[in-house]
């Protein structure tokens, strides 16, 4: 039976959203979390492996509830478990199979004593002082009213800050353009290793579920011995188009991520309904184009799309610290320290020419997310994971990876059921002892 009121609500149940919930519910917390889709797990529930739980010194920099995660979807061979690499922009991968992602994560969360609510989202807030009383949540019921002692934003797009007032900046500081979108989408009946050989970047070798042998399950590269077709059949805009793509079983790519949609405003109603509809134009066009000219992929079809396309910036909530690319690259430590991560900085153009990489330059290879960067600027009672945190466009093409915000999703829930616990606003708690706490749950924070 679900209540209107609670100890903790976590608005967004994608990996930043789970972690969250979880940490809150196993702190004690009542805890309530929101999601719009049929299901928790956001961009893991695409297909996209988790990447870079390692640095590139091989020191594993996340852990906590998003390693958990990983071991139960291992044990369910619904995961082929972390892969270290050797060259290019990724330090590991960790192949995920998307349906498996809704149901362990789900599973977890019930076992935690979470209330899940689906088909459900944020559209309203109500804001007394500086200090965020309640928020209006819509789904099939209409408008409900729902308070709680501290909120999460892990929406991606900063909605429930964004509607409590809270001030946030978007996209790159020239223009305000945010970094292109991609629809990801799964084949089957690929014959992987013949693909895959053609895209000799950086091979991944594992063996696949199903599998006998080990062969590269990762595509990563460019489409150049096409550019003359792709450019006369005008499937993409530029020549040598980027193309990601892996398995982590035999006959299927799980994802291909090669669509990009440029030059739009996900935290749009309008804009994201444009740009949904012209990923799926693009995605008419790929699966002709790699039917017809790529070998392996003769016979290849559509068997899933993303519930909606992959946004990697919107909002950035602004908050007591703005991360920056600079503190990135310096590889810089904080006393407030919540979490690590050890990816490079990675952005897709916003004008959809290109892709490129900075990589950390620091001797440890990785850097620290101080705590301040999740708490708003002047909005108490509310805490902020995932890609919408305190960064700058940069730093953002960085801490936006998946396990980051497992990572700050486990930080916030954490904070969040203790500021709830002692009637306390977040940015006054104690940050040795959520730090102790961390530690103890698995979380890396040294």
């Amino acid at each position: 039976m679900y209540r209107q009121k609670y100890d903790v609500i976590v608005a967004g149940g994608g990996t930043a959203g789970i972690a969250a919930a979880l940490s809150a519910a196993r702190s004690g917390a009542h805890v309530l979390l929101i999601e719009k889709n049929a299901y928790a797990g956001g961009t893991a529930a695409s297909g996209l492996p988790f990447v870079d739980f390692f640095n590139r010194n091989g020191r594993q920099v996340v852990a906590g509830v998003a390693e958990e995660l990983m071991n139960r979807l291992f044990q369910e061979k619904a995961s082929l478990g972390h892969i270290r690499t050797s060259g290019g922009h990724l330090n590991s991968v960790t192949m995920i199979d998307p349906e498996w992602v809704k149901i362990i994560a789900e599973e977890m969360l019930l076992e935690s004593g979470c209330d899940i609510l689906y088909h459900t989202f944020v559209c309203a807030a109500e804001v007394e002082g500086n200090c965020l009383k309640s928020i209006v949540a819509a789904n099939k019921n209409g408008l409900t009213e729902f308070h709680a002692g501290c909120f999460i934003d892990t929406t991606g797009d900063g909605d429930l800050a964004k509607f409590a007032g809270a001030k946030y900046h978007q996209g790159r500081e020239s223009d305000g353009l945010c970094q292109a979108m991609s629809l990801l989408f799964k084949l089957g009946d690929v014959d992987v290793e013949r693909a895959t050989a053609l895209f000799s970047e950086n091979p991944i070798k594992a063996c696949p579920v199903g599998g006998d042998h080990e062969y590269n399950l990762h595509i990563s590269g460019k489409l150049t011995n096409w550019n003359d077709i792709i450019l006369k059949e005008e499937i993409f805009p530029h020549p040598d188009h980027n193309i990601w793509a892996g398995t982590m079983r035999e006959n299927e790519l799980t994802y291909v991520n090669t669509i990009r949609v440029s030059e739009k405003n996900g935290a749009d109603a309008y804009e994201l309904s444009e740009a949904e509809i012209e990923g799926r134009r693009q995605l008419k066009k790929v699966i002709r184009f790699l039917n017809k000219h790529v070998p392996g992929m003769e016979k290849a079809h559509i068997t899933s799309i993303q519930n909606g396309i992959g946004i990697r910036e919107t909002r950035r909530i602004d908050g007591e610290y703005v991360l920056t690319g600079q503190d990135i690259i310096e590889g810089r430590r904080f006393e407030d320290c919540i979490a690590r991560n050890g990816y490079c900085i990675d952005i897709h153009d916003p004008k959809g020419q290109g892709w490129g990489v900075s990589r950390i330059q620091s001797e440890e290879q990785s850097y620290d997310i101080p705590y301040r960067c999740i708490v708003p600027e002047r909005i108490d009672h509310l805490l902020v994971a995932g890609r919408c945190i305190s960064t700058t466009a940069e730093a953002l093409a960085s801490t936006r990876i998946m396990p980051s915000c497992m990572a700050l999703g486990q930080a916030a829930g954490t904070a969040a059921a203790m500021a709830a616990e002692q009637g306390q606003v977040p940015r006054n708690l104690d940050i040795k002892h959520l730090q102790a706490v961390l530690k103890k749950d698995g979380a890396v924070i040294e």
